[in-house]
């Protein structure tokens, strides 16, 4: 149980929701204790998130926008009120949802969190610049730095404080000669008040004889002062220092001879960051220089991205077991430039002929020196190639750059990808400022270098980095501030991630404990936080921190609302909400709402979810696994070998085939990079002729058995909302056709076109088959308003008179799944698509639904649900990441029996999963660790779940033990 939360003063402690029927909710009446930890549950599709996000983040939105003036309220996004009576003792709600960063190659971890902009103030303020070239460190010191230097001196130390002039920078007259010049240099200086100098390396007085006898002035250092380090003598050396400082541009001196010494010794004060030696000179240093985003800061060369745009052999050579023959090499010419094609081809036959490829040789076979000479070019003379043959990747390279228009530019750039910057190697910043070096225990580091450190090693450095007294009275506010946000990181799981990781490649899960950190590093107090399924991606081990931070955040005097299904985080709430019982329209009702205690001792059949918190019910209990051994005769393998992109230490992949196999692993361990980043853009490539390229590997084997690849992500199905979960499946082609078979539509000509939303003709041609007009309303939320020609049906008139069993086409579009399914009956064509959805957990859903308002849960299922609407040949292999994702115990229990329905037609299925439920459902388990980051990338475990897990031996194993053994 969690503990007890602490009181904090308020004019209501409770957060009460009166009827709220925003879209599926029934009604609701829910009373919700303020300053808690509260978890809405339930069933995917039961209304949990209308209640959270579209009831009471709506709401607390819409209150603070009506909040400001007109003017300010058109520049900010805007929400409609919720179908809601009222909601009382709301406090400012701020969202925290599990949505992806938009692909911002400028949006790093240390910028969004601001630890980025707090590591720039530190390194303006104490970072020790160096020479770019020789590594030397150089220094400023300011007039209170030097004076406190010689003070610091033994007392009785004689001092002579000088300050050079600079002879080089002097204008001089053109009609003197070098004696009269120097009695001229000479007389300046008595006419200034100076008594003494050094000149060519002599003290000497300037009104003594010792004058006479220069005739020339090669170095000139005047003699601000001459003193005797005592009590008493810091004001008037201070002065000094400040005269000296005054005239000298770079660097001033002192003569210094203590009461131990012989003779005087010479020390040099530096005034600006200058290297004498090879004449290096750093501007003063200020936080907007180390900003990558700013343009005195910014690499030249890549603008700060860090990467350029490069011609990519991968892209114009994806498929090696192809010949030239057979178009292995990709041609960026189109047919309509027959020349250039021709051109293009004869150069490719005479590389080919220099080195003896044959046309139908596969390009596998080929040897290195022809790759060599076709990408990057040859000094030898080709026959067939008039002048010197420069390669494929130069050409493109000069095509590219000289292209004339924004469509012949853009034709080329698809044989292009980024690489790192030649100029700043990936570090975004000029020379001289990565030059710059804050000192640390055991090295030193550049501010590049340091967001290179993961959040665990940046925290660690960051406690251990040596301060002066004198630093700290600056910089200590900064270095608690940076010591506390990366604790924050650490506390929500993501300490295995490197500062300068681009959001746009985490997953929906760390961008989302990101924010999450981000807020508590905000401490703000007396706010609505809601979280949607903070624990997603997160590996068990790791989830005991993650409710620490939501306590945190909850202790900070916040209510924390949570819509999740993880089983721990229920049971850390203080108070849990159910919606349910089913989903869709069978959901939207309030089932529980209390204390967990309070809840299992009076209503324990009122809840769907706490049979399987009491383990009443188990998931998965009833899935038949298939049996996996090393040495079964007939069983392939596909193999990969030597991974070794991002953290992967070389590793060697080897998967079942016609099993399903889990990737399991901390948070942070390789699994994503492995199987996402390096056997899905491969595999894509060598079955489905894609242009992905992946991260490195060393050779793979076994890939011949399949046919295709298919990878079953959280992508949106469609950014149009004209995409629907009818159209995607295909299901909606079939009901047209059902509609274009019947009597009414034959006599009329009517075909499957005709009952298209897509297409004039039976569309509304007012809407143009939206079903509603937009009416732009300025300053407040634009007004959607059912078109008036077709009532919101789409369709013109004479197209919704088709009807079948008393049903139009519109009439069909509104229709759930489960009840278009029972609508079609017979028809097989579209029932077994509908079925195909129902069976994953997707029979709520309307079928007209848009498809940019679904969840990447709802994505993923759906595209779940097209595969197994196919008709499956068995040679198919399908990578998904994280599927539970959205899902409660009963749902996952049924995603088990469709994946399990792919692998036994013969596929297989490769599932990346945390939730240990469906770790212990597949045939095979591999495990990467032992940690995150830089102390992952291993396979720790390699087995199947019972054994990995008697032995005991991987994070992972305790979990796969936890729910008792599997019949």
């Amino acid at each position: 149980m969690p503990p007890s939360a602490p009181s904090f003063p308020s004019a209501s402690d409770r957060l009460v929701i009166v009827g709220a029927k925003t879209h599926n909710l029934r009604g609701i009446d829910v009373d919700l204790p303020k300053h808690r930890m509260v978890v809405i549950t339930g069933v995917s599709g039961s209304g949990k998130s209308s209640l959270a996000f579209d009831t009471l983040f709506a709401e607390g939105q819409r209150r603070y926008v009506e909040s400001l003036s007109t003017y300010a309220r058109q520049f900010l996004d805007r929400m409609e009120k919720p179908d809601v009576e009222r909601i009382d003792g709301l406090t400012p709600a701020i969202a925290i949802e599990q949505r992806s960063a938009a692909p911002n190659p400028r949006s790093t971890i240390s910028t969004i969190t601001e630890i980025h902009d707090h590591l720039r103030v530190l390194y303006a303020a104490i970072g020790i610049p160096h020479d770019p070239k020789t590594g030397r460190p150089l220094e400023k010191l300011s007039p209170g730095e030097i004076t406190e230097r010689l003070m610091a001196e033994p007392e009785r130390t004689k001092v002579v404080l000088l300050a050079p002039v600079d002879l080089a920078g002097e204008p001089v007259p053109a009609d003197l000669s070098a004696s009269e010049l120097a009695r001229a240099r000479i007389e300046s200086l008595r006419r200034q008040g100076f008594v003494r100098a050094r000149i060519n390396g002599q003290l000497i007085e300037l009104d003594g004889p010792e004058v006479e006898g220069v005739t020339k002035i090669e170095s000139l250092d005047i003699v601000v002062d001459r003193l005797v380090i005592r009590d008493g003598a810091q004001s008037r050396l201070a002065d000094s220092v400040e005269t000296a400082c005054a005239r000298a541009r770079f660097r001033i001196s002192a003569l210094v001879m203590t009461p131990e010494d012989d003779d005087f010794r010479e020390v040099f004060f530096p005034l600006s960051f200058t290297n004498p030696e090879t004449g290096f000179s750093l501007i003063e240093l200020s936080p907007r220089l180390f900003s990558f985003n700013s343009p005195q800061g910014a690499c030249p060369a890549c603008h700060g991205v860090g990467s350029v745009p490069r011609p990519s052999d991968e892209l114009l050579l994806p498929d090696r077991r192809l010949s030239l023959a057979e178009g292995a090499v990709k041609c960026w010419w189109r047919d309509k430039a027959p020349k250039s094609v021709a051109l293009w081809k004869r150069q490719l036959s005479a590389v080919a002929e220099h080195h003896g490829v044959a046309d139908d040789l596969p390009l596998n076979r080929a040897p290195a020196e022809f790759f060599h000479t076709l990408f990057h070019g040859t000094s030898d003379s080709i026959s067939g190639i008039d002048g010197v043959f420069d390669g494929l990747l130069a050409q493109l390279q000069r095509l590219r750059d000289g292209a004339k228009s924004e469509a012949a530019r853009r034709r080329f750039e698809k044989f292009f990808a980024r690489s790192e910057c030649p100029s700043c190697h990936g570090a975004r910043l000029r020379p001289h400022l990565l030059a710059v070096k804050l000192p640390g225990e055991a090295d030193s580091l550049g501010i590049h270098e340091w967001c290179a450190l993961s959040v665990d090693a940046a925290h660690e450095w960051m406690q251990q980095m040596p301060v002066s007294e004198r630093q700290s009275l600056a910089v200590q506010p900064i270095i608690d501030e940076l010591r506390n946000r990366l604790s924050f990181l650490k506390e929500v799981g993501l300490g295995y991630l490197t500062l300068d990781r681009q959001t746009s490649s985490l997953s929906g899960g760390e961008y989302q404990r990101v924010r999450l950190a981000t807020q508590l590093g905000s401490r703000l107090s007396g706010v609505t936080y809601v979280l949607d399924e903070p624990s997603i991606g997160l590996h068990p081990a790791d989830n005991a921190r993650l409710i620490q931070a939501i306590h945190r955040l909850r202790d900070l005097g916040n209510t924390v609302v949570v819509v999740e299904h993880d089983a721990d985080t229920i049971l850390a709430a203080d108070h849990l909400v159910e919606i349910g019982p089913g989903a869709g329209h069978q959901g939207g009702e309030l089932l529980v709402s209390g204390s967990l205690a309070e809840l299992l001792r009076t209503k324990p059949d009122a809840s769907v979810t706490l049979p399987y918190l009491v383990g009443a019910r188990s998931v998965g209990a009833r899935l038949a696994r298939r049996p996996v051994s090393i040495d079964e005769q007939g069983l392939d393998w596909l193999e990969l070998s030597g991974c070794r992109g991002q953290n992967l230490q070389d590793v060697d992949l080897r998967l079942p085939v016609g099993r399903m196999t889990g990737i399991a692993g901390a948070s942070g361990s390789g699994k994503s990079t492995l199987i996402n980043h390096t056997l899905k853009p491969l595999l894509t490539r060598l079955l489905n002729r894609s242009r992905e390229t992946g991260l490195p590997y060393q050779s793979i084997r076994g890939e011949e058995v399949f046919e295709r690849c298919i990878s079953i992500d959280q992508s949106p199905i469609g950014s149009s909302p004209r995409s629907n979960p009818a159209t995607y499946v295909g299901a909606f082609d079939e009901i047209r056709k059902v509609f274009a078979q019947l009597p009414d539509s034959r006599m009329r000509g009517y075909s499957a076109a005709r009952f298209s939303f897509n297409r004039p003709g039976g569309r509304c041609e007012v809407c143009q088959g939206n079903g509603a007009l937009k009416i732009d309303m300025h300053f407040l939320p634009d007004t959607f308003v059912p078109c008036e020609a077709c009532d919101g049906k789409r369709y013109n008139r004479e197209t919704l008179e088709v009807r079948f069993k008393g049903q139009s086409i519109a009439d069909v579009l509104a229709m759930t799944v489960e009840d278009a399914a029972r609508f079609f009956g017979k028809i097989s064509k579209v029932t077994r698509m509908l079925e195909s959805m129902r069976q994953v957990g997707l029979g709520y859903l309307v079928l007209g639904q848009p498809g940019n308002t679904l969840s990447g849960g709802e994505a993923q299922r759906l595209k779940l649900a097209t595969e197994l609407a196919r008709k499956s040949h068995g040679k198919t292999i399908y990578l998904l990441d994280e599927p539970t994702t959205g899902l409660h115990f009963s749902d996952i229990d049924r995603l088990l029996e469709q994946l399990a329905r792919l692998r036994d037609a013969g596929n297989t299925v490769v599932v990346i999963e945390h939730h240990p439920d469906v770790l212990r459902a597949t045939d095979w388990l591999i495990e990467l660790g032992p940690g995150g980051g830089v102390h992952g990338g291993q396979i720790v475990a390699e087995g199947t779940p019972e054994q990995i897990a008697d032995a005991g031996k991987s994070p992972t194993a305790p979990y796969l033990l936890s729910a008792g053994p599997r019949s």
